[in-house]
């Protein structure tokens, strides 16, 4: 995931890169995905741009996960457009709120641009923050446990039986 500027010339280089199991939780340990049967590749061009380099391209394919409302297993589909700006920087710099540093800048050192950070960010700002196996997944019964996609339920229709905490009713504040 790492390209030298040497090799990107003028006329800019292809790029496709694959995001691979391993390097996903390596990157993103805490996250409970990996990548569907199809994997997930970003696919773009890098090319110079002035004194700086562009990488446009799409993130796409699939990561598999579990759904949030019936824990079945889901896959979400990525079609992210990437656009990204690198900027060589010559010195060591630590990283500072400076009116002067453009925020849309990535910057790198010794002529290598390394994009898996940069996958790594894009991956998780396109992940949604409940993931569903389907929009109209019915989800688990909280009575009887049952999914709701697979077994139809009627615990909300019947009356309710006896309350688990029908004894705090009677405490009077």
């Amino acid at each position: 995931m790492r390209y030298k500027t040497k090799d990107i010339g003028d006329e800019g280089v292809d790029i496709r890169v694959a995001v691979t199991e391993a390097w996903l939780k390596a990157e993103c340990p805490e996250l409970d995905m990996r990548p569907s049967d199809g994997g997930i590749t970003l696919s773009g061009r890098l090319e110079r741009a002035g004194d700086e380099y562009l990488l446009r391209g799409v993130l796409s394919g699939g990561l598999l996960t579990q759904c949030v409302r019936c824990l079945e297993p889901a896959t979400l589909a990525l079609d992210v457009p990437v656009t990204l700006t690198f900027a060589e920087h010559e010195e060591p710099w630590i990283e500072e709120e400076d009116e002067d540093t453009e925020e849309d800048v990535i910057y790198f050192s010794d002529g290598v641009i390394d994009v898996g950070p940069e996958i790594r960010d894009e991956l998780l700002l396109a992940l949604p923050m409940g993931p569903l196996c389907r929009e109209d997944c019915a989800g688990i019964c909280p009575t009887c446990g049952a999914n709701r996609n697979l077994t139809p339920c009627d615990c909300a229709e019947r009356p309710a039986g006896r309350v688990k905490f029908a004894v705090l009713a009677k405490v009077k504040l």
